[in-house]
Formats: structure tokens, sequence, C-alpha cells
């Protein structure tokens, strides 16, 4: 599904006008996403099949099940995780351009009311 977007935002790239960053940039952010949310996937994947043995994220002996006890790699999976939607969702706004639409709407609406 995310490589689905990350297509969907390349081919709009490829009618995209501007600089090198602003026509590539939502492609980049959408395709470093993918492998960021499948980190914790696959890391899923291959201790349930018993592949990756040692790849708990939680600390042992831990009195609290959130984010207080998590491991360096639990840590890491959890950041990498939240890091790819974010890039995500931003790839997808950049591609729309819904920020310069935002723009252009509180523009009008502002010179209608005056």
């Amino acid at each position: 599904m995310m490589t689905n977007l990350a297509q969907m935002v390349y081919w709009k790239s490829l009618r995209r006008k501007g600089t090198r960053v602003n026509r590539h940039g939502p492609t980049i952010l959408a395709l470093a996403a993918v492998p960021l949310n499948m980190l914790d996937l696959t890391r899923h994947v291959l201790q349930d099949g018993g592949v990756w043995q040692n790849s708990h994220m939680y600390r042992p002996g831990c009195p609290h099940a959130d984010a207080r006890c998590l491991n360096a790699l639990g840590a890491t999976c959890f950041l990498a995780t939240y890091l790819g939607f974010a890039a995500l969702f931003a790839s997808v706004l950049w591609s729309a351009d819904l920020f310069a639409k935002a723009r252009d709407g509180f523009r009008r609406a502002r010179v209608a009311v005056v």
C-alpha cells in the first residue's frame, strides 16, 4: 500500500514544476517512509518465525508496559514507525500542494472580507 502511494506521488511529480527539490521531494519522502514503517513489522515477522530470537522491544523485569521500558531496539522501531508515518503524511500533503492551496484560499478569503 505504501509503495503504491509512493508510485502515485512519483507520477504526480512528473507533472510538477519548480526546482528539483520541489518536484522530487515528495517522492523521496514517500520512498523513505517505506523502510521506516516496515522496520518494526519485519522485526515482528522475523521474531514470530524464529529467525531472530533476541529481538524483544521491552527490557526484562520492567514493571511498566509502555515507552519507559523500551530497550534500544524497541525505541529504534518505535521512532522509525512514527517518523515513517510522518514522512508519508508530509509527502502526500506536499504532493497535493495542500499548503499552497490553503495559502491561496486564505488570501482569497481575506480579500473578500476587506
